[in-house]
């Protein structure tokens, strides 16, 4: 059997006659497109931390409550080498002045070895206080993180060295370079005293306030430096 078309008129095709699908795509205006949206919130992200990531301003109180933090964990760490230095020194001049029993003399290299580990790398204070403590980068934060600086001098270096000088004079007695060694560590230990202590009195004058002391002892005179 054969189809006949014959009786039906072809009418031209005319897409624009044609109805629109349901399952046609309709383009998204641009603004609305996944990759547009993506990207806004990209640079939004972006924006955010970076502004998050500038310094604020700080009131001068707050400042001085980091400066007074870090202080205080700067004296901590600093308290047992504090202890080690005045210990030898004790130490030292008990020893000059023939004061010491037997048992005593029997027990100080030991505690030596202590005072000597409390100001040096192998204590975790000296770590901590050279690795772990930020100061907040003010004005006044300048001024405390030199500070920190020489009390790392005074402990890792005048004060462990006095400490290892006493050590070998203690088997060594009257060694003369040793002695004149000790002389010159002394001499830091209280020039560097100082300075720390001009540091905070800067730091205090630039926020008009009073801030924690750092605590580096004043250290007996060595008989015979």
């Amino acid at each position: 059997m054969t189809d006949d078309l014959s009786g039906f008129e072809e009418i031209p095709f005319d897409p624009a006659s044609m109805a629109t699908s349901s399952l046609g795509i309709a383009k998204a205006v641009w603004y609305k497109r996944p990759w547009f949206l993506l990207t806004v919130a990209v640079v939004l992200i972006v924006a955010i931390s970076i502004v998050s990531d500038l310094s604020h301003p700080i009131t001068k109180a707050q400042d001085a409550a980091s400066q007074d933090a870090t202080l205080k964990s700067i004296n901590g760490d600093l308290k047992p080498c504090a202890f080690a230095v005045n210990e030898s020194f004790n130490f030292y001049n008990q020893d000059v002045a023939g004061t010491l029993t037997t048992s005593n003399l029997s027990q100080i290299p030991a505690l030596l070895v202590g005072d000597q580990t409390a100001c040096s790398f192998a204590g975790h204070p000296v770590t901590d206080l050279t690795n772990n403590i930020q100061v907040l980068d003010t004005t006044a934060g300048k001024h405390i993180d030199r500070m920190l600086r020489v009390v790392q001098q005074w402990m890792t270096n005048n004060a462990l060295a006095c400490i290892e000088d006493i050590q070998f004079l203690f088997t060594h007695p009257g060694d003369e370079s040793k002695l004149h060694d000790l002389t010159i560590q002394q001499t830091h230990l209280a020039s560097n005293r100082q300075l720390a202590r001009h540091d905070v009195a800067d730091a205090e004058a630039v926020l008009g306030m009073t801030l924690v002391s750092v605590n580096l002892p004043v250290l007996p005179h060595l008989i015979g430096t």
